[in-house]
């Protein structure tokens, strides 16, 4: 009886408890969870609780919709960890080794990337491979390559992580714009630093364009500051003052008019970043091929266009802040795409 009992104990656990019991860890709520599973809310806290009741013990305490992990859940959890990266890492292989020129890739990027740089690129891409699907992914977060959250990621960064594989495939570079009809109402030629203003918040205060502008313009203080660039350029667009954003983007919007010339040494890398698992996949070697061709092109096309002041506003005393070096010397080392 002692034996069929340990037996009958040991097939109480089952994979889909440990993915349960690990997402929940992770996300410290049951919604959290639900989302990563790709479930109901109300699913994974039947499956808590049918969890717990079986295992006869508590493995979470709850706190104001917060699930807080005991140690119990703590031990299932490091369970699912590991076996979530055999899991992984059977699929990248089985993935890596796939021949075909179908199928869906999804690829992760950012809201401008997405809006502004890749409709036209991945037109072109699917008219040339019919039986491959896109999907992209611009919630702007971080994806894990390893989890398989994404296939691809198109980044503006300075610091590629080094375990992925890429190739820096071209760089953004910035300039001042103002919309056109607000510009077209100046009654005076005013010197950049005596236009309206549009900031940027604490969030995003680390990045090289916004300290350029604490740097060049230390006595303006804008009364309207953003942590999206994306929200920034409607801003900009709508005429509530100037803004320092992406050339790529910013020619493509009818409203706006770049008053200065594109900013000295104010530049962002774009990577395209994979999984070295998934280089011998065919459809996202395909993609990752065509976009390493055509997004060199697609921004050089948009640099040189767009609507331009024929008379740029003087800049004053701008000055460029000093580049990061330990971002330079960390994108130097990651691994490359073999071209």
């Amino acid at each position: 009886m002692r034996k069929k009992s340990l037996q009958k104990s040991t097939e109480k656990i089952a994979w889909d408890d440990l993915r349960t019991v690990l997402a929940v860890v992770r996300g410290g709520s049951l919604s959290a969870a639900a989302r990563e599973l790709q479930l109901q809310h109300s699913t994974v806290f039947r499956r808590i609780d049918e969890i717990e009741r079986r295992l006869g013990a508590r493995l979470f305490e709850r706190d104001r919709g917060a699930y807080l992990p005991n140690s119990h859940a703590e031990a299932l959890a490091e369970a699912g960890r590991e076996m979530e990266g055999v899991v992984l890492e059977a699929e990248r292989r089985v993935l890596g080794a796939d021949t075909r020129l179908s199928g869906v890739i999804r690829i992760a990027t950012s809201e401008l990337l997405g809006s502004f740089l890749l409709p036209e690129v991945l037109h072109a891409f699917l008219e040339a491979h019919p039986d491959i699907e896109v999907e992209v992914d611009v919630a702007n977060r971080n994806v894990d390559l390893s989890r398989r959250e994404a296939d691809l990621a198109l980044r503006a960064t300075q610091a590629p992580p080094e375990r992925m594989v890429g190739r820096q495939l071209a760089t953004i570079r910035y300039a001042v714009y103002l919309q056109a009809r607000r510009y077209g109402a100046l009654t005076a030629e005013p010197t950049l630093a005596q236009l309206p203003w549009l900031g940027f918040d604490e969030h995003v205060a680390h990045l090289s364009v916004a300290r350029w502008f604490a740097d060049s313009f230390p006595d303006v203080t804008p009364r309207l500051r953003f942590d999206s660039m994306m929200t920034m350029l409607r801003a900009a667009g709508a005429g509530a003052g100037a803004a320092v954003l992406p050339i790529f983007a910013a020619s493509q919007e009818p409203c706006l008019l770049r008053v200065s010339l594109p900013i000295p040494d104010q530049s962002m890398p774009i990577w395209l970043l994979s999984h070295p698992d998934a280089r011998g996949n065919a459809r996202v070697r395909a993609l990752a091929e065509h976009l390493a061709e055509r997004i060199p092109l697609r921004l050089e096309a948009l640099l040189s266009g767009g609507a331009c002041s024929a008379r740029p506003l003087p800049c004053g005393s701008a000055k460029s802040p000093p580049k990061p070096k330990r971002a330079a010397q960390r994108s130097t080392r990651i691994n490359r795409i073999a071209s």
